[in-house]
């Protein structure tokens, strides 16, 4: 049976201000358009030529995508993990995971600090197909509130993991006043931790708390909790890699990464796990949907097809079975999922 699960996901809007998530959208999609010669590279393009190119591609900023929505991008997946975004400042202005256009049955005022509501009403929409992680920032409203936040969102609503965004709250994920508490209430309820540990072309976003090595105070001091190096650790691929054959309970999923390399790179990234003591069943596929570039079904073709390109390389292909794990099997077994809960692909499969 192939399971097939996209561990990496974002859902809703990015906060109320419409208009700055609009910008927000921008920036993060400025460098690859710039890539693709749709935009100038040698200055800030001006809002016609973002208003043109996006007329053209179909997509305005950063976009609201419901629950609903998310779904059916993913024919055939059996389930889609949806992250939330802990409350943030940027530029003055409060982002965080909202559902600015009523799409789940959360109710009363649109805030970022009920970011975990929201995701636990995509649960209840997609009850089938969508698992909820929830997001705290320790550093927007304090520790406590951060760890009660946590708890309420696991032991009430029902969310399976968090996710951390440190480098993006101007936090060290390794801060033992910020950090540490967090990550104790996330053992004690047994939830795993993605932590988003990679760069960022966002301009705000401190590189300095991104590389992956900074866990390795984690992978020493919380060696029951479960942690998820979220994208790989792009550019850090190395680092990242050697972190999962440092700890034993460390892990990854592959989204970002996935989308920047060709397929043969992708297939040498896999290849070269296990020489580098790092077993397969550590790796999961993620797509970070939805992107600009992350169309889950393209990108699980490229996983699912890597093995084209062992014959040219001259190299053993990878075994299905360990392929199958990274589609979704691994994911299933870091978080318990009962491989008969809802699995329809994997049933149809069989």
């Amino acid at each position: 049976m192939t399971l097939q699960i996209d561990a990496h996901t974002h859902i809703l809007s990015m906060g109320t201000d419409a208009a700055f998530t609009k910008r927000y959208g921008r920036e993060g999609s400025l460098t690859i358009y710039r890539a693709e010669g749709k935009l100038p590279s040698h200055r800030c393009p001006v809002d016609h030529e973002w208003e043109e190119i996006e007329a053209a591609e179909g997509k305005d900023g950063f976009g609201v995508v419901g629950p609903h929505e998310s779904v059916a991008a993913h024919p055939g997946f059996d389930k889609i993990v949806a992250l939330a975004v802990s409350p943030q400042y940027l530029e003055g202005r409060l982002m965080g995971t909202v559902d600015v256009l009523g799409q789940t049955d959360v109710a009363g005022e649109q805030h970022p600090e009920r970011c975990n509501e929201y995701i636990a009403g995509c649960v209840r929409a997609e009850p089938e197909k969508i698992i909820g992680f929830a997001s705290v920032n320790p550093a927007y409203r304090g520790v406590k509130a951060a760890v009660d936040e946590l708890a309420r969102a696991v032991q009430e609503d029902g969310l399976k993991g968090v996710k951390l965004y440190p480098m993006y709250q101007h936090w060290s994920p390794v801060d033992r006043d910020l950090a540490f508490p967090v990550l104790a209430a996330a053992r004690d309820l047994g939830i795993p931790v993605m932590i988003h540990q990679a760069g960022s072309t966002r301009i705000d976003a401190k590189m300095e708390y991104g590389r992956p090595a900074l866990l390795d105070d984690i992978g020493r001091n919380f060696r029951d909790l479960k942690v998820i190096i979220a994208h790989c650790g792009i550019p850090w691929i190395d680092e990242a890699m050697f972190m999962l054959t440092k700890h034993p309970n460390f892990y990854t999923e592959i989204s970002y990464h996935i989308a920047t390399v060709t397929r043969r790179d992708l297939f040498l990234y896999l290849h070269r796990a296990e020489p580098f003591f790092v077993p397969l069943e550590k790796i999961m596929f993620g797509t970070d949907f939805p992107g600009f570039l992350y169309d889950p079904i393209a990108l699980r073709e490229k996983l699912l097809t890597v093995n084209e390109e062992a014959a040219a390389l001259g190299l053993d292909p990878l075994p299905q079975s360990k392929l199958d794990g990274v589609m979704g099997g691994n994911f299933a077994k870091l978080i318990g999922l009962d491989p008969e809960d809802g699995l329809t692909n994997a049933k149809a499969a069989a």
